[in-house]
């Protein structure tokens, strides 16, 4: 493995069992937009109310409770060299952009690295602007896995266990380097709190460099959380969530072909743990149940569904772990909420397919949350959205609006925004037909806010309770329009 290049991001700290393991990646050069650029808070908050249609410098000091002469030197010095406002203080389709979750229009790029597996050779939901070296300890002895320091004050040594490279390199296809660059930037962005940023990227958005990829390993870990209902997990290598649970699938999958790797787990797992024995017939018997329960409804068997089906399943699945673990972690609760959102967007995406969005008249210059709740208000609905749930879907932004009715891909307001919108134009769309007790906006709204906020950059936690009930909803409110299906 002489002359091999090894990459770690620096690890989060954990008192887990683990043992070291390094996988085998390409990594690919590709110019993408940089999307660390966006507002500050004073940026935003101008722009939003010059979008209002408020102009006035000396109200704008007023309502932000700044400085008028900030105001001029942030319009004068930062929004109109950038492009973001005219000279007559109008948001431009640049500025608008950014605050519906944009790019910068002048589309500034960087180079930045995708990364395709190069055990399995899928491509990984991940991108990085950087790549941190680490270098062994001495030099590599063949037949062996090399060794590296723990850290530079400490001499203790670490041999990772090696996967080995398996996949041939190929040419790679644009849209499946776009897809995983926009999966690993949204994981980054849900890990942050956000959920609602996603940025529109098209494939022209980014191009790779270069024909040929470097060969690289990247580091991570086996690790044993006892609560979990998997014996062992595999740590994000990227540290951008605690575990990667597309590393640890195929590898679950074929995990006799790696000579080794079973006993290296076998050492990891205490051979008293309990749920290490049963995980294996748990994971069995929770995938009949949730078959068997997905047969009874066998109109989501449709091609039309598959996707709003895969989903369904996922819940289902999490649901019934979580259900089976004395002690879940707040990660295992997370991932069900995440599941759960992820459901709610599949069904409302599928609705705007059955029942898209005809002309609505949206202004290109607003909106203003008292104009988009006005909308919200006037809409042909049984069961009227109530005042708190207008107030949560009025910060979407009306080109957000049109783009979720066009592409189905932004986020669960913006796509809700859309499918109530569409009741317009379809006296049968199933939205219409909703009573109170099968609508309940309100909650359906604060789960994707607890999605969204998630329970890692808010602070909060989640009870099994409370994510269970949670899931019961999602599931419930997705089968209210079974008939539909």
């Amino acid at each position: 493995m002489s002359g091999d290049r090894y990459l770690r991001w620096e690890p989060r700290r954990s008192r887990l069992r683990k043992r070291a393991l390094l996988w085998p990646v390409e990594v690919w050069t590709v110019l993408a937009p940089d999307t660390s650029r966006g507002l500050n808070a004073f940026q935003d908050a101008i722009l939003g109310l010059l979008l209002a249609g408020i102009r006035d410098r000396q109200r704008m000091a007023e309502l932000l409770c700044l400085d008028e002469n900030l105001i001029a030197f942030i319009l004068a010095q930062e929004l109109l060299p950038n492009g973001w406002v005219d000279e007559h203080s109008r948001v431009t389709p640049a500025g608008q952009d950014l605050l519906s979750g944009g790019l910068d229009g002048k589309g500034m790029v960087t180079l930045q690295y995708a990364f395709r597996d190069g055990v399995f050779g899928q491509w990984l939901p991940r991108v990085s602007q950087d790549l941190p070296d680490i270098r062994p300890a001495d030099s590599e002895t063949p037949g062996r896995f090399p060794a590296f320091r723990e850290s530079r004050d400490e001499g203790r040594e670490v041999r990772p266990f090696v996967l080995p490279r398996r996949c041939k390199v190929l040419e790679p296809r644009k849209a499946d380097v776009l897809k995983a660059w926009q999966e690993g930037l949204r994981d980054a962005l849900r890990a942050g709190g956000d959920d609602e940023s996603i940025p529109e990227i098209q494939s022209e958005d980014l191009e790779i460099v270069g024909g040929e990829p470097s060969l690289a390993y990247v580091w991570c870990e086996l690790i044993h959380e006892p609560d979990d209902v998997h014996p062992w997990l595999v740590t994000d290598p990227w540290r951008i969530t605690p575990v990667a649970r597309w590393l640890r699938e195929p590898l679950q999958a074929g995990l006799h072909d790696f000579r080794g790797l079973e006993q290296v787990i076998q050492s990891l797992v205490p051979a008293a743990d309990e749920s290490a024995l049963t995980a294996q017939a748990l994971g069995a018997r929770i995938q009949r149940d949730v078959e068997a329960q997905l047969s009874v409804w066998s109109a989501l068997a449709h091609s039309d569904l598959v996707l709003l089906r895969e989903h369904l399943s996922r819940v289902l699945r999490q649901q019934a772990r979580v259900g089976a673990t004395p002690r879940p972690t707040q990660e295992e609760l997370g991932s069900l909420i995440q599941e759960c959102g992820s459901l709610l967007e599949a069904l409302v995406q599928w609705m705007l397919v059955r029942w898209p969005m005809r002309s609505v008249e949206l202004s290109r210059d607003g909106p203003s949350r008292d104009a988009a709740e006005q909308i919200l208000g006037q809409l042909p609905l049984r069961a009227a959205l109530p005042p708190e749930a207008r107030r949560m879907l009025a910060g979407q932004t009306f080109r957000g609006i049109r783009l979720a009715a066009e592409r189905r891909d932004r986020a669960f307001k913006a796509l809700l925004f859309a499918c109530l919108l569409a009741t317009h134009g379809h006296e049968d769309h199933p939205l219409r037909e909703l009573n109170d007790a099968q609508a309940q906006w309100d909650r359906l709204l604060t789960l994707i806010d607890t999605r969204n906020k998630g329970t890692h950059a808010s602070g909060q936690r989640l009870t099994s309770e409370a994510a269970l009930a949670a899931s019961e909803f999602a599931v419930a409110w997705t089968m209210t329009f079974y008939e539909k299906f």
